[in-house]
């Protein structure tokens, strides 16, 4: 191992195996890990204290590190109970239309599931709302412990003021450690109003959530400053500890039967609120009506494969296999494809079973949101393009010449067996 001017064997970073998670970054006590211009992690030596903390974080074996030469570092001390405290509850908010659960739910019920047993607490789900008799159907096999409902007529659409009013009377009655909302256009709007009412922190967007073993306060990791690096955040002082979280991000899990216990709260619009009445409803025809994020399979075109001219072979291939087509961020910028179809921090999470970049080049913003493809084929002239460091397989070549051949062996071996 590499040693600095103290003598001290510091950590390497693997550039070849760096997905430029950056947890590394965020877990360095002592702030000796940056983002290269490559987009990949790099320590620098003579800050480098050889604590090991970045190998013991790395999701991917990246660093190479001496653990036998390990240096003990003694972390500041955080505030909280070193032991699980009975009566602790985790909650998650469940987002639906009456009869469904958005499926971000289901995916934060999964971690939520998680989070609770570390913390040996109760899982709990919080579900304001009017005739949500649809969604009785699954709560003996969601993972809960507890199914806490608050029907009232008002709340038959959602409407900020009320859902917020409403929600954060539950938090109040089931004092949840722990609340946890999908960043839908709802949940955001919602976890905002009911982070003011409680008086509390939350976290946005959130890519990662964890326990920490001594203090048992909610690790919540997110992208920030332009994705450029992940920021882990603690909230230490007031409860809950409030995240939403992007769809796909976690995956959906599966639960086996478990016994929940069904708790009904009685609440009242408060005296000043304005209960909205539908009038007409007048459907939105303005949008593609494609959500990206249900399908198997994704052809995303990035800057590279930004041309009009492109996008029938691209479209072509989608077809062949049961997908659509989506984009980078460039791409929508150029007015060739809807923002509903863009990829990224700023666009959507997504988590197909087989992702083709198509001139996508892979910054950091772009990578977070492809994390949870269980495959990805990534095709670009550059070979030092970083979507190379998260693919499976990639093509170095211009995608004019790979796509129609990639296409043509789709078709022979379609056609071979169906003869």
């Amino acid at each position: 191992m590499a040693k600095n001017s103290k003598g001290i064997e510091t950590a390497e970073i693997i550039a070849d195996k760096c997905i430029a998670c950056q947890i590394c970054i965020a877990e360095c006590p002592v702030g000796a890990i940056e983002l290269s211009p490559e987009g990949t992690a790099r320590v620098l030596p003579e800050v480098c204290i050889g604590c090991g903390e970045c190998a013991e974080v790395c999701p991917v074996e990246a660093v190479a590190f001496d653990k036998a030469g390990r240096k003990k570092f003694k972390k500041a001390e955080k505030p909280g109970p070193r032991i699980p405290v009975p009566g602790r509850v985790v909650a998650v908010y469940i987002e639906h239309n009456g009869q469904k659960a958005a499926d971000v739910s289901w995916e934060l019920l999964g971690k939520g599931r998680e989070l609770a047993d570390k913390l040996q607490a109760r899982l709990a789900a919080l579900v304001p709302g009017s005739e949500i008799n649809g969604l009785y159907s699954r709560v003996q096999n969601i993972g809960c412990d507890e199914f806490h409902v608050l029907e009232h007529k008002s709340l038959y659409r959602y409407v900020s003021s009320l859902y917020g009013h409403a929600l954060s009377a539950m938090v109040r009655r089931v004092e949840p450690e722990i609340l946890l909302l999908g960043a839908t256009s709802q949940g955001r709007d919602l976890a905002g109003v009911v982070a003011t009412h409680l008086k509390t922190g939350l976290t946005a967007d959130c890519t990662g959530l964890d326990i920490e073993e001594d203090s048992g306060l909610m690790l919540m990791t997110r992208p920030t400053f332009g994705g450029n690096i992940m920021a882990t955040i603690f909230c230490e002082n007031h409860r809950p500890q409030m995240a939403t979280v992007r769809p796909k991000v976690f995956p959906m899990p599966v639960f086996s039967e478990r016994e929940c216990k069904v708790i009904r709260h009685d609440w009242s619009p408060p005296d000043d609120a304005r209960i909205p009445e539908l009038i007409d409803f007048i459907e939105d025809t303005t949008r593609a009506g494609v959500d990206i994020t249900q399908y198997p399979v994704l052809i995303v075109a990035g800057k590279g494969a930004c041309s009009p001219d492109s996008f029938p072979m691209l479209e072509e291939l989608a077809g062949l296999l049961g997908g659509t087509v989506a984009c980078s961020r460039p791409v929508v910028e150029a007015g060739i494809m809807p923002y509903e179809r863009q990829v990224g921090q700023t666009g959507k999470t997504v988590a197909p079973r087989l992702y083709i970049g198509v001139g996508v080049s892979g910054a950091v913003q772009h990578r977070v949101a492809i994390q949870g493809a269980e495959r990805i084929l990534a095709v670009n002239t550059d070979p030092n393009a970083p979507i190379f460091q998260v693919a499976d397989a990639g093509i170095v070549g211009d995608y004019t010449q790979v796509l129609p051949e990639l296409i043509s062996r789709i078709k022979e071996r379609k056609k071979s067996r169906h003869d």
